[in-house]
């Protein structure tokens, strides 16, 4: 990369407090930016003018997300003066409002920091509509993840399978760009695990795409009463007084902690005291939680789906059949039996070159 970068990240959502794990975008900024780039967030949101007399006229209320002192954002927050519904078209009314709300930000950004180089769009919910604007309207050109607009200049998929399903959906080409973890999570010396206790872990919402029923039913079946053998489930979620109750059912409850949420802090120390990262999901678009784990020297147990299967190797962990309880207690089983051949620092590595930050910066910009 031979030049500093500014990319203009567009986003409508940011994380929140209680957010673990960050969003994707957020990823990928601090990513780029600890490799040189000048990025900022532009972040938009919008209330009507009842809402924000209602919360006091307090923008922060209306903007509630966890601000970071190494992140610059722009905040475009769109107050709708008028109730929409008075309006002809309401939704060409809205979408008009934002838009000249961003333009007016845009103008101030551009002023003060300069016209960035690259405009970048993560995901294809909301908001896409203004990215486009502000491509055209102020001739930036579009490195976007708007996988539904043909005419971008580039498109991303973060892993091979979703390449090669966006291609087959939308009929264009796109590239390989995966999710990223940032340098704070990976460690060179990785913790030492203590050897009175093998302990098992899990860090994600509690629902039924995660599937952690089927993980506590497979440390039951071959764990229990086995009082050196412990699981943590982290992660807050519908189902977690369900998982409370099953593991009560199944007699585990003195061995699997079913934790509920834990800040980004927490989940770094629980898998520096954690042996191995068991995920028993139904899918996954990539599975970041899987190399947040590698990062720090530990093996992954995980049901072999898109995403994870492009992820995990023989140095790195294993395989299971998604769904499949005996093979996901066999992996299990085996790991603990064959854990002591898992070099900690070989597996950081195995994930480093694929998903730290120079991976993204070498999509984006290359060799240079």
């Amino acid at each position: 990369m031979k030049t500093e970068p500014h990319i203009l990240f567009v986003s409508s959502w940011y994380p929140t407090p209680k957010t673990s794990q960050g969003t994707f975008v957020q990823m990928h900024l601090l990513a780029l930016q600890s490799r040189g780039c000048r990025c900022t967030l532009f972040l938009s949101a919008e209330s009507t003018f009842g809402n924000y007399l209602r919360e006091g006229a307090n923008r922060e209320k209306l903007l509630d997300y966890q601000k970071r002192p190494d992140v610059n954002v722009v905040e475009n927050l769109v107050i709708h003066m008028w109730p929409l519904r008075w309006s002809r078209d309401p939704i060409e009314r809205r979408k008009r409002n934002i838009l000249t709300a961003a333009r007016n930000k845009m103008e101030d950004y551009i002023e003060e920091e300069g016209r960035p180089d690259f405009i970048f769009h993560h995901g294809i919910f909301d908001f896409c509509y203004l990215t486009e604007f502000l491509s055209r309207e102020f001739d930036l050109p579009d490195v976007s993840r708007i996988e539904f607009v043909k005419n971008a200049d580039r498109r991303y998929a973060a892993t091979k399978a979703y390449v090669a399903k966006m291609e087959e959906v939308f009929g264009v080409d796109f590239e390989l760009c995966p999710n990223v973890v940032t340098d704070e999570f990976f460690v060179d010396e990785p913790a030492e695990r203590s050897k009175d206790y093998f302990q098992f872990v899990n860090v994600a919402i509690l629902d039924e795409r995660k599937n952690q029923r089927l993980l506590i039913e497979a440390f039951a079946n071959r764990f229990r009463d086995r009082e050196d053998y412990r699981l943590v489930v982290a992660g807050d979620g519908p189902l977690r007084p369900a998982l409370l109750a099953l593991t009560e059912e199944l007699g585990v409850s003195e061995q699997v902690d079913v934790r509920g949420f834990i800040n980004r802090d927490q989940v770094v120390e629980l898998l520096d005291e954690s042996h191995v990262f068991v995920l028993a999901s139904r899918a996954e678009t990539f599975g970041v939680v899987v190399v947040e784990a590698m990062a720090r020297g530990i093996p992954v147990v995980s049901s072999n789906i898109d995403g994870t299967r492009e992820i995990i190797t023989e140095e790195n962990g294993l395989l299971f059949p998604p769904g499949d309880k005996v093979a996901m207690g066999d992996a299990m089983e085996w790991m603990v039996e064959h854990y002591d051949e898992y070099t900690p620092h070989d597996i950081v590595e195995s994930v480093r070159s694929r998903f730290g930050p120079d991976a993204v910066v070498k999509v984006l910009f290359g060799d240079d």
